[in-house]
């Protein structure tokens, strides 16, 4: 009986040991997002050529509205323990493929936040872009750009902007697991492992998930990216800098009789610091891509191409408004080579943006920009019926965002 009673003890001390950490009050619903719209027109070369393609303008339009929309549902909750347990998807308003964005669930409390989903990897998260950019407009990644450029410098690669925060998945929201750390005197760590470069959602239908994804040729796996900031607020200054790298573990080969295809693994570094002095901000970043395209076929080096982004940005605050600059310079190093013969296709790409931000009020703003983009590129493309070589194109943007 003694023995019975004590079984019993030690079972109900276990029972309290274990016992879980609950929520009083459940998970919160949170609905939010955004929507921006913009105007914009554009003066570029336009030029035609009865034998082919001629000007990257050629047949396009000059001017449109356009749109970019978000709803976001954001489910979280902190447990008696100090959890914090959440769920976020985002919904696109305006989409050519699937309706959900990001969407994934994280769990962070002192040891830092763990986040498991459909999210952009570390280097893209810690990314500290220069100021003088607005809600819509920017010399290096946009919402909205209106010069028809992205043919040409996404030739062998295919990035068409001026990005300075990519990484190396194939989709930017695949599926993976993210590790952002407590700041520890300034410094914060975020790690991302993508088991699938590609795979951001499952299309089995309806019911369970069935099977591992399909490795189709030059699709990306194991991908590691890392990234630390370093953040300093002092009396009336402060900075913050960034400096990430994302690396492709592996890259699914096709071997097939008289077919050996082999694309080399990626990897990319970005750097960026802003330091701010009152109303005024100013900032310099860059980002290295390696091997954006290296295939070869039977041993031998076919297509190869890197590039990098480097600019600099700078911002004024006055009363409800604030004006910015931004430079951003591309160059594309590319090549085709076949046994006796290498033809380049080498491009530079420089952009100019200058900004103006009226701010409504909370969430909400108006913003607008004069824009000027330029190209010089390699007889290559000329060889191609392309006359990107000389090619410059000016915008002008209106736009306005409402956050709710």
């Amino acid at each position: 009986m003694k023995r019975l009673l004590l079984g019993t003890t030690v079972l109900c001390g276990a029972g309290l040991v274990a016992a879980p950490a609950f929520a009083e009050d459940g998970i919160h619903l949170i609905v939010g997002g955004y929507f921006k719209e913009a105007f914009m027109a554009v003066t570029d070369d336009d030029g035609s050529n009865d034998d082919g393609p001629s000007d990257p303008g050629a047949f396009r339009a000059t001017d449109g509205f356009f749109n970019d929309a978000e709803i976001d549902f954001t489910g979280v909750t902190t447990l008696d323990n100090g959890l914090e347990v959440g769920a976020h998807i985002e919904v696109e308003g305006e989409t050519q493929g699937h309706m959900i964005d990001e969407s994934y669930i994280w769990f962070a409390g002192g040891f830092g936040e763990v986040r498991i989903g459909a999210d952009d990897e570390a280097l893209h998260k810690a990314c500290v872009i220069p100021p003088g950019g607005s809600s819509n407009f920017s010399a290096f990644s946009p919402n909205q750009w209106g010069a028809n450029t992205g043919g040409v410098m996404s030739f062998f690669g295919g990035i068409d902007d001026a990005s300075i925060c990519r990484g190396v998945d194939d989709d930017t929201d695949a599926q993976k697991i993210i590790y952002t750390s407590p700041i520890f005197a300034g410094f914060q760590l975020t790690g991302s492992y993508t088991p699938n470069g590609n795979d951001e959602g499952h299309d089995d239908g309806v019911g369970p998930h069935v099977g591992m994804p399909q490795n189709n040729i030059g699709e990306s796996r194991h991908n590691v990216s890392v990234a630390i900031n370093y953040g300093y607020d002092g009396n009336n200054w402060g900075i913050r800098s960034s400096l990430g790298a994302s690396f492709e573990g592996q890259v699914e080969e096709g071997q097939t009789p008289g077919f050996d295809f082999n694309q080399k693994k990626q990897d990319f570094y970005q750097a960026g610091i802003n330091l701010y002095f009152g109303n005024f901000a100013i900032g310099i970043g860059g980002e290295y891509y390696h091997d954006l395209v290296d295939i070869n076929f039977a041993d031998l080096e076919v297509i190869k191409s890197d590039s990098w982004v480097a600019g600099i940005g700078a911002s004024y605050s006055y009363d409800a408004w604030i004006f910015g600059v931004q430079y951003s310079h591309r160059e594309n190093d590319s090549r085709i080579e076949v046994p006796g013969e290498r033809v380049d296709f080498d491009a530079d790409q420089d952009r100019v943006v200058g900004t103006a931000t009226y701010l409504l009020g909370p969430g909400m703003n108006l913003d607008a920009e004069l824009g000027y983009t330029w190209l010089n590129a390699d007889d290559g493309f000329e060889e191609l019926g392309v006359k990107a070589d000389g090619y410059d194109a000016f915008e002008v943007g209106l736009g306005a965002t409402l956050i709710f």
